[in-house]
């Protein structure tokens, strides 16, 4: 199996569209769609992300080995003529290696790298948490409209311990907190659904909050003026 049909295999896993895999990398469905077809190979940070959302290891999304070396090193003179053939031979092989060779050397940097950052002990910071949020009025009656916020997170770990809530304030909105819940199993889309009565759909603001290692963080998303089925007002405090 390629990469790329790796790529499909666990986007498909977790119900996302190429699209909608796209919107939580921030690339377009037709650079997922190359992936996808081995065209193009994601860059560095995508890798990383592609591997968090999935929740398995680089060396489990791209499946490489370091390739076995020669067993008869090839020797080295001095003559310029055995030289000059050596390094053909040495390049020769280097073909033959292909792309296992540079991925099994990008898969070992890039580890380090996530083990580098893993090992930093950093505050939260709850700006670069968000990879993107959403919202829709999903009841409307005379008592009231539920309201289902919805949050990805930018990097999502399932052997992280991570809480997110949404919490809700306004001058006609006592701060309403509301536990989130995951959308789909190892998604990284957290959901919670908000009653609010007719006094409150407008003049509020809504934030996500994480909770890590009893840490906790908000992030301001939205300030409405207006909620409703028809169409809604409001200013974006993120990203």
């Amino acid at each position: 199996m390629t990469l790329g049909q790796r790529i499909q295999a666990h986007r498909t896993r977790l119900g996302l569209s190429q699209e909608g895999l796209g919107d939580k990398l921030g690339v377009s469905r037709q650079a997922v769609s190359k992936w996808e077809a081995d065209g193009a190979v994601p860059d560095t940070d995508k890798l990383i992300a592609l591997s968090k959302l999935f929740g398995i290891t680089l060396n489990e999304l791209l499946q490489v080995e370091e390739p076995e070396q020669p067993k008869r090193p090839v020797p080295v003179r001095r003559s310029r003529g055995r030289m000059v053939v050596t390094a053909v031979l040495i390049a020769a092989l280097a073909g033959l290696a292909g792309t296992n060779l540079w991925l099994a050397a990008r898969v070992g940097a890039l580890e380090g790298q996530i083990a580098a950052l893993q090992n930093q002990d950093q505050p939260l910071d709850p700006k670069a948490m968000v990879a993107g949020w959403d919202f829709k009025v999903v009841n409307d009656n005379e008592a009231g409209r539920a309201i289902e916020f919805q949050v990805t997170t930018a990097r999502y770990d399932p052997a992280e311990d991570l809480e997110v809530f949404f919490l809700l304030s306004g001058k006609n909105l006592a701060s309403e907190r509301k536990q989130a819940g995951m959308k789909f199993h190892a998604s990284g889309i957290y959901t919670a659904t908000i009653n609010l009565d007719a006094r409150q759909f407008t003049d509020f603001t809504l934030s996500v909050g994480f909770v890590k290692d009893g840490v906790e963080c908000i992030q301001p998303l939205a300030e409405f003026d207006s909620l409703t089925y028809d169409g809604s007002s409001y200013t974006s405090l993120w990203p």
